[in-house]
């Protein structure tokens, strides 16, 4: 008798009690950014003050955006990957989702600019542009799909904001980041979606998955990103102003 083969992600676990499941990937989703943080060349612990705001500002945007989806039935949690405690239809872990995860993405975007400083931004709004033509194809193909159309039309209008409107000069690390974060997410996300700790409704989604990741996913991280990066830039940009001023 034949065994169904399972995802790689599915096999692999962690030894110990499933409830950490949740646990056991946010601490190794922020092991390596955390100790790398104080390479010298990158000193991204000297980051730390701008990067705060950004991440709490939005973090708390999407943790309000997350508590009403699972509310509507658009996403549930499994609890037999979870430690079991709950605050407004989410589980603890899922909190600490939106700190690891954006400083994960954060320090993979300070690497970029620490060691390739002159990455060309020839292509951002090449870039933006076919962004933007797979959101409208995505929304097109799932038509009134909450998951689907409040993700990709939120990236459309930010995407139109940060690079059209405030003609921002750092997308192409921004882009470049998000590349290189699909490959960890795409582990985590593998996981999360597999087991599964997160369960998605299809009938909110556009049903299209990348193994058992649902295809919005990926621009959901790359919507927060857009957000967290570019006011994280900011405040950063606004302290060296301040500082270069009073001399």
């Amino acid at each position: 008798m034949t065994t169904a083969t399972k995802p790689l992600w599915y096999e692999l676990s962690f030894g110990c009690n499933p409830a950490y499941t949740y646990v056991v990937l946010l601490v190794l989703s922020l092991l390596g950014p955390l100790l790398m943080s104080f390479d010298k060349k990158v000193a991204f612990y000297k980051d730390w003050k701008h990067l705060f705001r950004p991440t709490l500002l939005i973090s708390a945007i999407y943790i309000v955006w997350d508590i009403a989806f699972t509310k509507m039935g658009v996403w549930q949690f499994n609890k037999t990957y979870l430690l079991g405690t709950f605050f407004s239809e989410l589980p603890i872990e899922e909190y600490g989702f939106f700190l690891v995860v954006p400083y994960a993405s954060a320090f993979v975007y300070a690497c970029l600019q620490a060691y390739i400083p002159n990455l060309t931004s020839n292509y951002n709004r090449l870039f933006s542009a076919g962004i933007i033509l797979i959101s409208l194809i995505a929304m097109a193909l799932a038509p009134w799909r909450w998951y689907t159309w409040t993700t990709f039309l939120l990236l459309i209008l930010s995407i139109v904001y940060w690079e059209f409107v405030q003609k921002s000069n750092n997308h192409q690390y921004l882009y470049m980041a998000w590349i290189i974060c699909l490959i960890p997410m795409s582990y985590v996300n593998g996981v999360l979606t597999a087991k599964p700790v997160l369960i998605y409704n299809d009938f909110e989604n556009c049903q299209i998955r990348i193994g058992t990741i649902p295809f919005e996913d990926f621009f959901y991280h790359l919507l927060y990103m857009v957000w967290m990066i570019n006011l994280y830039q900011k405040n950063k940009h606004e302290w060296l102003t301040r500082r270069t001023n009073n001399g």
